[in-house]
């Protein structure tokens, strides 16, 4: 028996409700948690445990045990979570409603602040369900079966409940302690583009990953020379099929394709609205993609790339202008978990790597990629056959050989057809042109922001004579005064408002010198 654990039997508990004590350490879960979510007695479901914890977090804490002769981790839920969550869950959505409502850029069926607290709510009553967390773990353990360098912690069915899980104990550092690191003699850079490559793996093969890859949750051992180690996973997130094809399509046109491809697939994921102005958005990424390939063939760092975006940026001011107004795009909630996640482990990497370049990594992962976009399941089953068959589709579409391209061939005819009828209709009337003049439309904008201003201020003013007068007149109008005072700090503080937006414009206008 380990040092520092007692048999389960000999647990010592002291007469304070939901308190069990141990050579003076208090524990904050109470021993019967555990024994009334798995109905046994803790001496029955453990040959030992350790009554300190081992990590103890504000949803939980974690125990080293035995069982069955095997060193397992027990992790107990804290009681009262779920009406926690319910008053703070409810608080959070009223503040998503009331976001659309002042939002004018959401409130739809695109795009919602209230979807993306659906999508978070959903996450965090999945955290504390620890049957939902033991099966995303089984899952997420059977998906990286085949990677020697990734370790999910088995889980023990027997012993786990909503409120208990009890897991494979697999001991570790923190992915950011260089020190111990170097102490297993593993190389941070290694682990750097493994934690990088693993990311790829998840969203972009599996559409499936974890959504809190801090150091807490991702430790490293010196198996495999330098194993990742995932814990935690309650909040993982899943990417729906046609997301997670148009990113492999957006990869493989940001390196290879071109502006059309990756517009292309930002449709397939949903992420360009359908009759967005497709022309703006592919002179922006025509742009991008040359500044950034650019500086990829010429070896340039991080920063020498973001400032050679941001230069561009500035040049194709009038296009962002135009595509920004229109606002051509919608972001599915769990591109927001993809964010998060993607930004912690940037983060994390280049900590562990000065030169750590999630793009470099990215690049040789295209390959292994052939086989999604080759229609294949993306287990790893028959990768040569994708990548042969996505090199045979890039080859027809050099030639133009594809079934697609024979198809326009044979369209043809049917489509100057319909162009002759396109013009016959519009030389007759029935259809009508519309031209969009940038400038006009941005001047109108202006000009009918500043005419909204000049209304508020007007009745603001008017607002403030009438109360003045009410206020020296009898005694029966105080209350209307009152009345008018309101509706004049109502339209000032609407004014001001109106004064920051304008302000706002102008500023953008003048970043982009149009």
């Amino acid at each position: 028996m380990e040092a520092g654990s007692v048999p389960a039997a000999e647990a010592d508990r002291s007469k304070e409700p939901g308190r069990w004590t141990h050579k003076g350490y208090a524990s904050a879960v109470s021993p019967e948690t555990i024994e009334n979510e798995l109905g046994r007695s803790l001496s029955e479901l453990f040959d030992s445990f350790e009554l300190e914890p081992i990590a103890a977090a504000s949803l939980g804490q974690v125990h080293r045990a035995v069982y069955e002769g095997r060193q397992v981790a027990v992790k107990v839920q804290r009681s009262g979570l779920r009406e926690l969550f319910d008053v703070d869950l409810k608080n959070l959505r009223a503040l998503a409603v009331l976001a659309d409502k002042l939002d004018s850029r959401t409130g739809t069926d695109d795009a919602s602040w209230e979807r993306v607290y659906d999508e978070s709510a959903r996450l965090l009553w999945e955290e504390i369900d620890y049957m939902v967390e033991g099966t995303n773990g089984d899952r997420f353990r059977r998906n990286f079966a085949d990677i020697p360098w990734v370790k999910v912690p088995i889980v023990y069915w027997e012993r786990t409940s909503e409120k208990v899980l009890t897991m494979e104990f697999v001991p570790g550092v923190k992915i950011s302690d260089t020190e111990a690191l170097a102490a297993m003699g593993v190389d941070p850079v290694v682990v750097a583009r493994r934690s990088a490559e693993a990311f790829l793996i998840q969203v972009l093969r599996h559409g499936f990953f974890h959504g809190d890859c801090h150091p807490g949750n991702l430790n490293v051992d010196a198996v495999a020379d330098g194993r990742l180690i995932y814990y935690d996973t309650g909040t993982m997130s899943e990417v729906p099929p046609a997301v997670r094809e148009g990113l492999v399509d957006a990869l493989f046109g940001i390196y290879g394709g071109s502006e059309k491809d990756v517009v292309d697939a930002m449709s397939k994921m949903g992420v360009l609205k359908r009759g967005a102005d497709r022309v703006g958005v592919e002179k922006i990424g025509r742009s991008l993609l040359t500044s950034f390939r650019g500086a990829l063939a010429a070896g340039s760092t991080n920063s020498e790339r973001r400032t050679d975006v941001t230069r561009r940026l500035d040049m194709i001011g009038e296009d962002l202008l135009s595509v920004g107004d229109d606002a051509p795009f919608r972001f599915p909630p769990v591109f927001a978990f993809v964010y998060r996640s993607f930004s912690t482990l940037e983060g994390i990497g280049k900590g562990l790597d000065p030169n750590y370049d999630l793009t470099a990594v990215a690049g040789p992962f295209l390959r292994e990629l052939a086989d999604i976009r080759g229609g294949l399941n993306g287990t790893g089953s028959g990768l040569g056959i994708g990548a042969a068959l996505t090199v045979a589709q890039n080859g027809l579409k050099r030639v133009g050989l594809r079934p697609k391209d024979l198809a326009t061939v044979v369209m043809q005819p049917r489509k100057v057809a319909y162009v002759e009828e396109t013009m016959r209709r519009m030389a007759s009337g029935d259809l009508k042109l519309r031209v969009r003049v940038l400038d006009s439309e941005r001047s109108l904008r202006r000009m009918s922001l500043v005419q909204d201003n000049l209304g508020t201020a007007l009745l603001a003013a008017t607002a403030c004579n009438i109360a003045s007068v009410l206020m020296t007149s009898a005694e029966r109008y105080a209350s209307s005064s009152r009345i008018m005072w309101v509706v004049a700090a109502v339209s000032l503080l609407k004014l001001a408002i109106g004064m920051a937006k304008l302000r706002a414009m102008d500023r953008r206008l003048a970043r982009f010198s149009v």
